[in-house]
């Protein structure tokens, strides 16, 4: 095995504050569809895993913890960019009511054929995203929206191609 083929299977760490759960969900859904088992999920109030090298650090939730500068990336949403603890870490951030982040959502709406869709906006590239969400009563749709958005963000950060994310995001059945 060279070295590169051992880099690319290494174990690597997402940690997520997510209290709802809803965009860990997401994301180990995204992570399987684009067959990346090399991402161990963690929420990041469990300690560090050995041997697992940490990857991404995804603030979809804040609580009063300062987060570790330990990771590679931070992707945040956008509402707490402006806490120091995050902003010193600099954030790839998200939004789906900010123009500032660096991924938006934009055009959200509910299809015809009860599809929940949008286009995400970010770093040079636009997307159309349509859901396939079981039950959209539970949460709103700006709520759904921030979830994959989050999800998709942290995806693109570790690596996976937009486009791949994109067919994750429209070929997944989301429970929420």
């Amino acid at each position: 095995m060279t070295i590169m083929q051992t880099f690319n299977s290494a174990k690597k760490l997402i940690a997520v504050c997510d209290k709802n759960g809803n965009t860990t969900s997401m994301l180990k859904k995204i992570l399987k569809f684009c067959n990346r088992e090399n991402y161990v999920i963690s929420s990041t109030d469990k300690p560090t895993h050995e041997n697992i090298q940490p990857a991404v650090l995804l603030l979809s939730d804040v609580d009063n913890r300062i987060f570790s500068n330990e990771f590679s990336v931070c992707v945040s949403d956008y509402a707490f960019s402006a806490v120091r603890e995050i902003s010193d870490l600099q954030p790839i951030t998200y939004s789906s009511r900010s123009d500032e982040a660096d991924f938006t959502a934009k055009n959200i709406r509910i299809t015809e054929n009860g599809y929940l869709a949008f286009e995400i906006i970010g770093v040079g590239v636009i997307g159309r995203v349509r859901l396939n969400i079981k039950d959209k009563s539970q949460q709103g749709c700006e709520e759904i929206v921030s979830n994959a958005l989050g999800a998709a963000s942290a995806a693109i950060s570790c690596g996976i191609p937009f486009a791949e994310v994109l067919d994750a995001l429209n070929n997944i059945q989301f429970d929420n």
